[in-house]
């Protein structure tokens, strides 16, 4: 009878799921930035949009409508953002995005804003979509 080392065995089941899981959560990433708008890819190109994506150069904007503002975990925020205080929400972050150094001073994001009001309003519709209560 020939057995198996403990360990060697727990590798055999253990290797093709993780490796099953890594192609999935890839996919699924994937098929996410597939459904993107336009306006959103600069955006993206920053920031994870995912549930359970780490945060990139920007925090993730997973739930970012309605969370407090600088809260994201695992991002460290500039003092420009942690000083500005309350919560996220539309009318905020459309000011924000049309000129973020403008409405937070020495914020680290160098991103120059989306200037167009109607691109801010597919970015900020899109944004809404990012948690877990959204509803198609």
């Amino acid at each position: 009878m020939h057995r198996v080392p403990r360990g060697a065995a727990l590798a055999i089941v253990v290797a093709p799921t993780l490796a099953l899981a890594a192609v999935c959560a890839a996919a699924v990433a994937e098929s996410r930035e597939d459904e993107v708008p336009e306006p959103v890819e600069a955006c993206i190109a920053c920031h994870a949009i995912g549930p359970d994506e780490p945060a990139l150069e920007g925090p993730t904007l997973w739930g970012v409508v309605g969370r407090p503002v600088a809260s994201a975990p695992d991002f460290e925020y500039s003092d420009a953002l942690r000083k500005l205080g309350g919560r996220w929400d539309r009318d905020r972050l459309d000011r924000f995005l049309a000129a973020p150094q403008s409405y937070a001073p020495g914020a680290a994001m160098s991103f120059g804003g989306v200037r167009s009001a109607a691109d801010r309003k597919v970015v900020l519709d899109f944004l809404e979509t990012l948690s877990a209560e959204h509803k198609d």
